[in-house]
């Protein structure tokens, strides 16, 4: 059986509480009743004392009664306390004991003490005790007073009665207490769930594909606002992600669309005999499988980068030398633009792959030919500190829209509407750069002006200090 969060916090707090509010009550009860047992018997000690002096007001010198009358007055009045008193002389004679003229009263009364106590404590080893108190006039013992009671302690009606209410009411304030803790377990499961209910709301609006909605709730848990905002970010991305996917495959069958239609067009009108199948036409379709094939190759690279990482196999060779080979390699494209490069003569030793480095810099390379206008320049720049070694590439061409410049590295994104692939490329060059410079613990950075030019920046580390 699954119980729900609101369901557990009650519970849980209610069980707090009730172990809490039982704790307390048994240490307070505790307490009390040892704090009212050290009060019984010093009070019955107070009570002996004040008989024995009254008793004593009424013995002579000699050991004898002044006036009978008051002592029997004050023996009656200690019985109705529970203590019995007898009255010897010196030598030990029974001068007076009310056990002895009222033997029946005195054992009814230890009967029913004995009980009461009982009832109390089942466990309760009381029992009649005596204590001798002596009388001393001038100096010398003239008689003895005895005072027998139910003891250690006992208590009396009134006592036993306030011991009940108070127990009685210990029990109402915990009641009230474990009412108040369900009700403070409700009202805070409320406040916790409300915002959980609303992440499981979104998560399954998430499921079902809808990654507009926002939660607008702020919540004064700080884990809770990290969910909220994690929910959120998670909506946001996916929802991007989603854009990027439709653009993705819009992209795409736009690519197939051109080349199969000129393949679908020319076939048809060969097999209709409009044209004659020459080797002109048949080469014309050849060109175009060949771009379809360069296409699916493309797709087969963007799905191996987003899937696998890329295998790094490091050596040490020179950075600037590297430029330089890019720069050969491509210098056609750039005599074609008449565009010029400055590079520095810095030699800077690395620690990286070659072949993926030279990779990165000829797509960085091409993208700054392509779009940087004739007559242009590309500068090249590169730099070394302790911890990294970075490559600045400027050009002074068209540039890019700030709202580009964060999605350029993304899969198939170019910034050229018309999506020609003569000058827009695959779209996978520039993301294929960037999984590179990650891959090699790097990073990869552009800041572009609308008609001043671009800046590409990537870095790797440096993992070997010796290299200078």
């Amino acid at each position: 059986m699954k119980w729900s969060l609101k369901v557990k916090l009650i519970i849980s707090y209610g069980l707090l509480a009730l172990f809490i509010i039982s704790a307390l009550l048994f240490v307070s009860n505790y307490v009390m009743e040892e704090k009212f047992q050290t009060y019984v018997i010093e009070n019955q000690d107070r009570k002996n004392k004040g008989i024995v002096d009254a008793l004593t007001r009424e013995i002579n010198d000699d050991g004898g009664i002044n006036n009978l009358e008051t002592v029997l007055s004050i023996s009656e009045s200690a019985l109705n306390q529970g203590v019995i008193v007898m009255l010897n002389d010196k030598n030990g004679n029974e001068i007076y004991c009310m056990s002895t003229s009222n033997m029946e009263l005195c054992d009814d009364m230890l009967i029913s003490m004995m009980e009461t106590m009982k009832q109390r404590y089942p466990d309760f080893e009381g029992e009649y005790q005596q204590i001798p108190y002596p009388v001393i006039k001038k100096g010398q013992q003239v008689a003895t007073i005895t005072l027998g009671f139910y003891g250690p302690f006992y208590y009396q009606d009134e006592e036993i009665e306030f011991l009940t209410v108070l127990n009685r009411l210990f029990i109402w304030i915990g009641l009230i207490c474990l009412l108040v803790a369900g009700v403070i377990g409700y009202l805070l499961s409320v406040h916790l769930v409300r915002p959980i209910n609303k992440v499981i709301n979104k998560a399954k609006k998430i499921e079902e594909g809808n990654y507009g909605d926002r939660i607008q709730i702020d919540s004064k848990t700080k884990e809770l606002n990290q969910l909220l905002q994690s929910i959120n970010s998670l909506a946001e991305t996916l929802e991007q992600k989603q854009v990027e996917k439709k653009r993705l495959a819009a992209d795409y069958a736009h690519e197939f669309r051109t080349p199969l239609t000129t393949l679908q067009s020319n076939l048809e009108a060969m097999i209709d005999h409009i044209f004659e199948p020459t080797s002109e036409r048949l080469e014309s379709c050849r060109e175009e499988v060949l771009r379809l094939s360069r296409m699916i190759s493309d797709l087969d690279q963007l799905v191996t980068m987003e899937t696998k990482p890329y295998l790094i196999e490091k050596d040490v060779f020179c950075m600037n030398t590297l430029i330089q080979d890019v720069l050969k390699i491509y210098h056609l494209e750039s005599k074609l633009k008449q565009v010029k490069f400055i590079t520095g003569n810095q030699e800077i030793q690395v620690l990286a792959d070659r072949d993926k480095l030279f990779q990165v810099i000829s797509n960085l390379f091409l993208n700054a030919i392509k779009y940087t206008n004739e007559n242009g320049k590309i500068e090249i720049i590169l730099e070394k500190t302790e911890e990294k070694v970075l490559v600045i590439m400027k050009d002074d061409g068209i540039g890019i829209e700030e709202s580009d410049c964060s999605l350029i590295f993304e899969s198939l994104y170019r910034t050229d509407r018309s999506r020609s692939r003569d000058t827009g490329g695959s779209g996978i060059g520039l993301s294929v750069a960037k999984a590179i410079v990650l891959a090699h613990g790097g990073d990869i950075s552009v800041k572009s002006k609308v008609g001043e030019g671009s800046e590409f920046v990537f870095w790797i580390p440096v993992h070997d200090k010796n290299y200078q």
